[in-house]
């Protein structure tokens, strides 16, 4: 399972170049803001079209990129879970897809946040929901953008830890600043200025102390 792709993309000045294969496991772009990182993870999630290229989806069926999303501020925290469960309104959730939330909202260590309305958590709260909501789609690719963003203590590493678990038969690819979790990658990639250059295997990759 892995994606292959080779792209050209313009949004105004800006400009992207980027060609590599994200396979199995759990893949990190690195680069500061502005260099492109989202803009890639919104070409693979077919959100942009490429001007120019290609992209292969290997044995992937199913694809859901995460950043930030809105719900209505009277929304409650599983409705942030559910929304990943839907895949953004795409399929229909029941009491299954409820219980579905539950469990992986309990693993991000949010099941007492799922009853709060969204306006009242703090950004970290609300940002281990919006993990569990990409978890709970169970998707084959999950692009994640700056999901460790407003995650503090330990918290980065408890995810990273979730996210190698997931991507065990699964491509995950996350977008980050934050160096220190480059040792819980398996593959490292930096984006200056637009344009992708491989770091390559993250050697003896651990999330551990």
């Amino acid at each position: 399972m892995f994606v292959e792709f080779d792209v050209y993309k313009t949004l105004g000045s800006f400009q992207l170049r980027a060609k590599g294969v994200f396979k199995e496991g759990v893949t990190c772009v690195v680069g500061p803001n502005g260099s492109g990182k989202t803009t890639l993870l919104k070409l693979l999630a077919a959100i942009y079209k490429p001007d120019s290229g290609y992209i292969n989806y290997v044995g992937i069926s199913s694809k859901v990129y995460i950043g930030d999303f809105y719900l209505p501020p009277e929304s409650r925290g599983l409705d942030i879970v559910l929304a990943g469960r839907s895949r953004f309104g795409k399929r229909p959730v029941g009491k299954a897809d409820v219980e579905m939330a539950v469990k992986y909202a309990s693993l991000l260590g949010a099941s007492d946040l799922l009853a709060r309305r969204i306006s009242s958590l703090s950004g970290g709260e609300r940002q281990r929901l919006v993990i569990a909501a990409a978890l709970s789609s169970e998707a084959d690719l999950l692009l994640l953008d700056e999901p460790l963003s407003n995650l503090h203590g330990n918290w980065r590493g408890r995810v990273m830890e979730i996210l190698r678990k997931y991507a065990e038969k699964k491509v995950v690819v996350i977008t980050t600043h934050h160096g220190d979790v480059l040792k819980c990658c398996q593959e490292a990639f930096r984006m200056e200025n637009g344009v992708l250059k491989q770091g390559g295997w993250v050697e003896e990759a651990d999330c551990g102390p």
